[in-house]
């Protein structure tokens, strides 16, 4: 079992999901680093210290004697942290977990310590480090990390320009340490945290919150398969899976106002999103208590916690990166977890890059598996007759 030792203990780790990938693991050089620095550390019994975007629990199994505030927007890192916690014999409750769709933290807490792996999109650092500007003060220790080749000067910049004075380390094993002094409060403008566009040809509004997959225009794989969505009666289900703004499932309900909906991403700020992107396409023709009876937005483990043997339709464009490495684990959960959720006449409808193996994936769930539209990048399967 993979472990990751650091000054504090020696600790079992594992991914999630699961892999059979042996030479990936549930920590970084960049954890590495961050935890050697905090030796250097004074820490006290009431220091208070909050991890942002801790991917599968190193930083927080390390510090959980501390009783940290852990913020992941990430279903599964949260997944992965509990999981690791349990996995060394540490309380649940040693981390306190928040999840944040809006810039205040749920406690007006003063920090004596920030630590944040620096994310993937600019957009949700800042709107991250905008919350974090009000929870600190010129004594907070405020620590970002990650590989050098994540951290560049747009990086640093919103750094210096949100929090203030910021140095970098030198690296090591391919790792930089990011350190910034609390010089100012910032408040993000409603359209740095909400971006929105609108589709001509659906006449469609979509909204983003930071950090959400195609935010701030229509992905092209999602251009495709909204041209290839079902055909649909009054009263059917729909899941718009790995929803994102929220696009396909809203394409779907303009195009049949009785339809039942659930959206369904691993990021909170994903079906914040599609809620937001939902509710703008629709207040102006539905009654918002006939939305909250129809309409479901869930953020999960792909489609856990739905009920088995459901659902007619599931839309999917799966992801097939979880962080920086390339992965068919996830679509094959979905796939897998689409099988158990839909009806025996239910369809999984798919979008995915031509090069991407699905239909092995695909044929292990449904007994009916086809292309129905391919250009020269993408193709879109449809699945039918789930497997029980």
């Amino acid at each position: 079992m993979p472990s990751a030792e650091n000054q504090f203990n020696q600790f079992y780790l594992e991914r999630f999901p699961k892999t059979n990938d042996k030479t990936l693991r549930a920590w970084s050089a960049a954890d590495e680093y961050l935890l050697q620095y905090l030796q250097e550390f004074e820490f006290k019994k009431n220091t208070k210290i909050l991890i942002v975007n801790d991917q599968f629990g190193a930083l927080t199994c390390s510090l959980s004697e501390l009783n940290p505030t852990v913020w992941t927007d990430s279903f599964l890192s949260r997944t992965a942290i509990i999981n690791n916690l349990n996995l060394n014999n540490l309380s649940e409750s040693s981390a306190h977990f928040v999840n944040q769709t809006s810039q205040k933290l749920e406690s007006p807490t003063i920090f004596d310590l920030v630590v944040l792996r620096v994310p993937k999109h600019n957009s949700l650092l800042k709107f991250q480090l905008a919350t974090i500007s009000s929870h600190i003060n010129s004594n907070t220790k405020v620590i970002a990390a990650g590989m050098s080749k994540d951290i560049h000067k747009s990086t640093l910049k919103l750094l210096e320009d949100i929090i203030g004075s910021t140095t970098t380390s030198l690296a090591k094993k391919k790792a930089r340490l990011v350190f910034s002094t609390a010089e100012q409060k910032y408040e993000l403008e409603t359209n740095e945290l909400i971006s929105h566009y609108r589709i001509d040809s659906l006449n469609l509004i979509i909204k983003g919150m930071p950090g959400v997959f195609s935010r701030d225009g229509l992905d092209i794989g999602a251009r495709v398969l909204l041209n290839h969505l079902p055909a649909t009666r009054a009263g059917q289900k729909l899941i718009d899976l790995g929803c994102g703004t929220g696009v396909l499932g809203t394409a779907a309900a303009q195009q049949n106002p009785n339809l039942e909906l659930v959206f369904c991403d691993e990021s909170w700020l994903a079906t914040e999103s599609a809620k937001l992107t939902f509710e703008s396409n629709s207040e102006a023709t539905t009654d918002s208590q006939q939305d909250s009876d129809r309409v479901t937005y869930l953020t999960t483990d792909c489609l856990r916690g739905l009920e088995n043997r459901h659902f007619d339709f599931v839309l999917c464009n799966p992801p097939f990166h979880q962080q920086n490495v390339q992965t068919l684990s996830i679509a094959n959960k979905m796939f897998k977890q689409s099988s158990e959720k839909l009806k025996d006449s239910g369809e999984l409808r798919v979008v995915a890059n031509r090069h991407l193996k699905y239909r092995p994936l695909l044929n292990s769930y449904f007994s009916n598996v086809e292309i129905i539209s391919k250009d020269p990048k993408f193709v879109v399967w449809l699945a039918k007759n789930p497997k029980s």
